[in-house]
């Protein structure tokens, strides 16, 4: 995996993490979000190999997918329906 093609890499639980980097396919430039798992155990530590999980986006998805987190973030940001229940944590009210 070329450093320079990565943007953006964040843990997702123990031994997996989430790349975000610039692909090509096909001969068109894509943005890969993908979920790798470290395969250290098989060989070298920290020996990082891509999943099938993942999403592979033209930059026109990559501008719907943009619009769809900020219309996500806003609505959590201004309380989703159902945080006024009472007796539940937080953690609960929220779908994710």
């Amino acid at each position: 995996m070329s450093e320079e093609k990565v943007i953006h890499e964040f843990q997702k639980g123990p031994g997996e993490k989430i790349i975000c980097q610039f692909t090509e396919f096909k001969g068109k430039k894509r943005i890969d979000l993908r979920l790798f798992y470290d395969a250290g155990k098989d060989g070298p530590a920290e020996d990082w190999r891509p999943t099938k999980s993942g999403l592979s986006l033209s930059r026109e998805m990559v501008l719907d997918l943009r619009e769809a987190i900020d219309k996500a973030a806003e609505k959590y940001e201004k309380g989703l329906p159902g945080l006024e229940e009472k007796g539940k944590s937080e953690k609960e009210k929220t779908p994710f």
